[in-house]
């Protein structure tokens, strides 16, 4: 009983000090000037009439940049895909979003491909986790283009590792370039769309695609394993002879 009291007594004093601090960092930053350099910045990029003037004042420079952000994206696990894909759609609208992201992953994700094509298995192997890297070796070992097909389409899929593995195996670079495309544009296009629809007040409409986008990335998440199994089981049964 002691020592649950003592316990109970330490946690609480851990908690009331990190509310303290949490405390005194919020007073901190809120007195820092900080705080009024972030709601200008908001207000300013909330503003769409400077933020479309200045995609039109230099688009050349702002759709590079976009490009840029994309492929780095895709060659770089920190930057989230998912930001700017939305970001694509807010500043240049849905179909110029959607075209610029499509060419920064596509040239991304063929940058992730030749380097696993000149590298070679060993290098790959160190950059990609062991578990992934066996799940991709099953189904792709069977040259499955449909269920690679499938990958690229799922949400939340660690699209950039394919890529790279893809590039070890016999794939021809242009089939990969039209699979990883086409199975990378549905995500692409809601991103745009969600990122349009923010831009032009059309909440039900960002609404809607978010609850969409989120139910397709639950089930794939929730379904990977047995997604997994079912391709490899089916493979298998194309490829195996039947017993004599």
């Amino acid at each position: 009983m002691e020592r649950r009291s003592s316990l109970g007594r330490a946690l609480l004093l851990i908690v009331l000090a990190i509310f303290l601090l949490s405390c005194l960092a919020v007073f901190g930053f809120l007195n820092s000037g900080l705080w009024e350099r972030i709601v200008a910045y908001h207000d300013l990029l909330t503003d769409r009439e400077w933020v479309r003037g200045a995609v039109e004042r230099a688009p050349w420079t702002s759709a590079g940049i976009l490009v840029a952000l994309q492929i780095g994206q895709v060659l770089l696990a920190p930057i989230p895909g998912e930001l700017t894909g939305f970001l694509g759609g807010y500043l240049f609208g849905a179909t110029r979003g959607f075209l610029l992201s499509t060419l920064g992953l596509t040239v991304g994700s063929l940058i992730n491909f030749t380097i696993g094509r000149f590298l070679g298995d060993q290098v790959v192997r160190k950059l990609i986790p062991c578990e992934t890297y066996e799940k991709y070796n099953q189904i792709v070992q069977y040259r499955g283009i449909l269920y690679i097909f499938i990958f690229f389409l799922i949400p939340g899929f660690p699209k950039d590792y394919l890529c790279m593995f893809l590039g070890l195996t016999t794939i021809p670079l242009r089939v990969f370039f039209v699979v990883s495309t086409i199975g990378r544009a549905p995500g692409t296009l809601a991103l745009s769309l969600q990122g349009a629809s923010v831009f032009q007040k059309d909440y039900v409409l960002f609404l809607i695609i978010t609850a969409v986008s989120l139910v397709l990335a639950a089930v794939a998440f929730l379904c990977r394993d047995a997604l997994y199994r079912w391709m490899v089981n089916h493979q298998r049964k194309r490829t195996c002879p039947p017993p004599p």
